[in-house]
């Protein structure tokens, strides 16, 4: 069986299964694919060239070292969603405001972060590598999506967010089976021991650091309370947060055989031209779904933050002027800085938001009398904090 035909025979069925009524209709699965499409959207396809790039044969370990610390700090979110509403005084209350302007911040980058791969993706599949035509074009659909959710609002353009979030897991989906039938009958050339173990350094985990982003996207079940209960977002982001643990370490795994391709320099669209060394459809296949992915997650991110916005100023910014402050932010974001650098800011400012909520989940488990895991908590905090302060993009 060609690599081409288990290539769209998977990406046919898995789209299919995923937009299927029976699916869609599924509770559990509604609550599971928004935090499970952030995280896998947030860095799936940058994640291999970055890390491979820069620690060899040792980035299977690197992603699973992010996606662990992950899922801890998921535990002090989802012991925040159970408790917080009921228990929370004046203190913890305080901060969490204080958490929601951290978020915002968060927000208004990742906006940038999402578009700026969205350009570069595109600009790959056509040959072109142009940094400067890459900010102009995500600058033009920062215009687009920050101009209509001002005129118009974006409540239409999320709606098709299950059709986006569908393609881009059945590309994913579609990749994975892909190079599985790849490294089971490597051509000549390749090897599974082919990838070399890079020398560790300060600057290595520092740079690992400044990754976080790549494993963002399960605190969105803290704010899904007017759609489902506390233990179905507790389970969603479990849910969520295993299965793409799952997905990045297999992807990490079986693309061993391709870690030479990438180069030591930081290139965040790599995988594009090296899966084209598996099939040359695999290119099309994985940006088209990257594609799709980055442009929901921003159009998710702008109202996520236009949200807050708007509830964390009593109303006095309206979510018209909201969506011109994520524009205006997103587009200083994109020219100030590069692709691999918005990367690092990005995973800097969600750590610092993770921090906070970490703290909150220590003053909760402080006032129940838990002061084991209020420790915990702490420690973690000061994790996220650590992350937020150290983390560098490659090069320094």
């Amino acid at each position: 069986m060609t690599i081409e035909l288990v290539l769209t025979v998977v990406l046919v069925a898995v789209f299919a299964v995923l937009v299927s009524p029976q699916v869609r209709r599924n509770v559990g699965w509604s609550a599971t694919l928004t935090p499970l499409a952030s995280i896998i959207g947030s860095g799936f396809l940058v994640s291999v060239p970055l890390v491979a790039g820069a620690v060899g044969v040792w980035a299977v370990a690197a992603v699973a070292a992010l996606a662990g610390f992950a899922y801890l700090v998921g535990g002090a979110i989802r012991y925040t969603i159970r408790h917080v509403d009921d228990e929370a005084g004046a203190v913890v209350r305080s901060l969490e405001t204080l958490s929601h302007l951290v978020l915002i911040g968060a927000y208004f980058i990742s906006v940038a972060y999402y578009l700026a791969l969205l350009a570069t993706f595109g600009l790959t599949l056509v040959g072109v590598s142009d940094p400067v035509l890459g900010k102009a074009v995500a600058t033009t659909i920062i215009v687009g999506v920050c101009g209509l959710g001002a005129t118009r609002g974006l409540a239409g353009v999320q709606r098709a967010e299950t059709y986006t979030v569908s393609a881009n897991l059945a590309a994913i989906a579609a990749l994975l089976a892909s190079l599985v039938v790849f490294g089971l009958a490597l051509p000549s050339g390749y090897s599974w021991s082919a990838a070399t173990a890079s020398s560790w350094d300060w600057d290595t985990i520092r740079f690992l650091m400044g990754l976080l982003i790549i494993v963002q996207g399960f605190e969105t079940t803290r704010f899904m309370g007017q759609l489902y209960d506390a233990e179905q977002r507790v389970r969603a982001m479990r849910s969520a947060q295993l299965l793409s643990a799952t997905v990045y370490v297999a992807f990490f795994l079986l693309m061993i055989p391709l870690y030479g391709s990438f180069s030591s320099s930081a290139d965040v669209a790599g995988v594009i031209d090296v899966v084209g060394r598996v099939s040359p459809w695999l290119p099309y296949v994985v940006a088209g779904g990257a594609i799709a992915s980055q442009l929901s997650a921003s159009v998710a991110d702008s109202i996520g933050a236009s949200g807050l916005v708007t509830e964390t100023t009593g109303g006095r910014v309206d979510a018209r002027h909201s969506y011109l402050l994520i524009g205006a932010v997103a587009i200083l974001v994109i020219w100030a800085t590069d692709v691999v650098s918005v990367v690092t800011l990005a995973s800097r400012a969600f750590a610092l938001f993770y921090a906070m909520e970490c703290l909150v989940a220590a003053l909760l488990a402080r006032q129940r009398g838990d002061r084991a895991r209020a420790g915990w908590y702490a420690v973690l905090a000061a994790g996220c904090a650590a992350v937020a302060v150290l983390g560098i993009p490659a090069g320094g």
